[in-house]
């Protein structure tokens, strides 16, 4: 998830318990042109929701300096690689008026081209868990969440180490949980919230890694024979792993990242924690990508299916954050939110689709 211009989402759990997609290298020149109308489902989609997004993402686009990196490679990064590139459409986006779906299909139709790229693509979600704990180490709670530490050579250490107390009274502590297991998948989301004592909840977000490989457990999972490949889901892993309470501890380190969670403060409920380009995510209209073949601030048509139901889920998208678990042009994960709904589709999200990358154009074509 994320967290202020990081690899947020870095470790998004679906996007990292699965085998990883064949690295398609670098992005070649953007696939075949259409028109913004003949993006599926495009009459149905909700531009006035993805509109909305683009413009969280437009307060810090136009904050800026005009040559401010946004990554991609090739024609996307010559054309939205740079926060200026953007800045135009931003000031025409924030002068339409919230709410208003034909202005806001009309604004993506006139500013932007979408562009097909090539191949099948992987869907994958991520969403913030909802777990019991508290501030303060007490009896039912004695799992802690650190926040990174100060020195360079404690963050560095894997998470074997921090399992074992190597960072005890030497960085800071978020916040305790009640068992490893919830502690871990937090972590792999990347963010999420934490149910208090007293029914109050503290938002907890990306506050870097420790530069440790890392391996999927769902992965290794598969390898023990403990999950079939076609079952493996953060719904399936965390169950396998709360089950298994004696071999957990080591399936579990066989992961050496060990990502930090720092304290929110206060967000409205239905604001997701910030990522990587530095704004609050949205539920369904923010996706992490591979920020070295896909800039920041693009809207992504993503075109694939709902795991739960089946029906179809186009949905246009704003790339507003990255994932070490995303590599490559035919990645996205898509952010679902919080709740369990969020929880079911996202933990189950692993579609195939097709991606639609929309590039600003020099001027609006109407």
């Amino acid at each position: 998830m994320r967290r202020l211009l990081a690899f947020a989402s870095a470790l998004a759990l679906a996007a990292c318990t699965f085998p990883q997609q064949p690295q398609t290298g670098a992005y070649p020149p953007p696939g075949r042109q259409i028109p913004v109308t003949q993006l599926p489902g495009w009459q149905q989609n909700n531009a006035a929701a993805s509109l909305a997004s683009f413009v969280t993402s437009c307060k810090a686009l136009l904050l800026m300096p005009p040559d401010s990196p946004l990554g991609g490679t090739g024609l996307a990064q010559e054309r939205a690689g740079q926060a200026g590139l953007w800045q135009p459409a931003c000031t025409a986006a924030e002068a339409l008026a919230p709410g208003d779906n034909t202005a806001a299909q009309q604004f993506f139709e006139s500013w932007f081209t979408a562009y097909a790229i090539p191949g099948p693509a992987l869907i994958t979600g991520y969403f913030e868990p909802e777990v019991p704990g508290s501030r303060n180490q007490r009896p039912g709670y004695n799992v802690p969440l650190y926040s990174k530490p100060a020195l360079a050579s404690l963050a560095d250490l894997p998470r074997s180490a921090i399992d074992s107390g190597a960072l005890h009274r030497k960085a800071p502590v978020t916040a305790y949980v009640t068992n490893p297991v919830d502690a871990f998948m937090l972590q792999i989301q990347g963010s999420g919230r934490i149910i208090l004592p007293d029914g109050r909840i503290l938002r907890v977000g990306f506050d870097g890694q420790n530069g440790q490989p890392y391996t999927p457990i769902g992965r290794v999972l598969e390898q023990m024979g403990a999950i079939k490949p076609d079952d493996v889901s953060y719904q399936s892993i965390s169950a396998w792993l709360k089950a298994h309470p004696a071999e957990a501890k080591s399936v579990m380190e066989q992961n050496a990242r060990y990502v930090y969670l720092r304290p929110l403060g206060p967000l409205p409920a239905d604001e997701g924690a910030p990522g990587a380009l530095g704004v609050p995510l949205t539920a369904q209209r923010s996706t992490a990508i591979d920020k070295s073949v896909l800039p920041l601030g693009a809207p992504l048509f993503v075109a694939t299916t709902d795991p739960v139901t089946g029906t179809p889920m186009d949905l246009l998208t704003i790339t507003q954050d990255t994932g070490g678990g995303i590599h490559g042009v035919d990645r996205a994960d898509i952010f679902f939110g919080a709740g369990p709904d969020a929880e079911e589709t996202a933990g189950n999200m692993r579609q195939p689709g097709q991606l639609y990358l929309l590039l600003p154009n020099a001027l609006p074509t109407s």
